[in-house]
């Protein structure tokens, strides 16, 4: 993905993914600085705010400086980064058994091993609900969880959608089963 856009001193500036050396999905900025000849490729760090001699500027924090452009920009191109990342994960993802049993709710649910990319995401949402077990005050079992799980009974289906290979699914590894969440 590439989006064209304008810096705030008008130069033009490409912000582009691309895998690093690694293989990882990154945003990068082509740009020709004040006074260079040629286009220069920049590792984009994130979205931030700095003081400088002229005041406060807000933009894509690139090697120790701020490139300011449209915040939107850097939104879009950082949102696709992340689904594109998040995709990867398709590709070994499973249900993770969660257990949380404290004074005020327990909670005896399946959630996902990894992120999912947002058409992922839309697919599966209707069969997930978010639980945070901060609001007990003691915890007798488990772990303290915050986060979305599966609805009890939707979990072939959620395995389903998610494409979860045959090896990884939870009938395979343990057999179907899970209690849910109650107060």
């Amino acid at each position: 993905m590439e989006i064209l856009a304008q810096t705030r001193s008008g130069s033009p500036i490409r912000l582009v993914i691309e895998r690093d050396r690694h293989s990882v999905y990154q945003v990068y900025a082509y740009l020709t600085p004040p006074g260079g000849k040629a286009e220069g490729r920049y590792l984009c760090n994130g979205w931030g705010t700095r003081k400088t001699e002229g005041g406060m500027v807000e933009g894509i924090l690139v090697q120790g400086l701020v490139i300011e452009v449209p915040k939107l920009d850097w939104v879009t191109i950082a949102a696709a980064r992340e689904d594109l990342r998040d995709r990867e994960n398709l590709a070994d993802i499973h249900l993770v058994k969660i257990f949380s049993h404290g004074d005020q709710l327990t909670i005896d649910a399946y959630t996902l091993s990894a992120r999912v990319d947002r058409d992922t995401w839309s697919r599966i949402e209707p069969c997930m609900h978010f639980v945070d077990s901060s609001v007990n005050d003691i915890l007798y079992a488990g772990d303290r969880f915050i986060g979305w799980v599966v609805d009890t009974g939707k979990e072939e289906e959620v395995e389903g959608l998610l494409g979860v290979r045959p090896e990884n699914s939870i009938r395979t590894q343990t057999g179907i089963g899970s209690q849910g969440v109650t107060p």
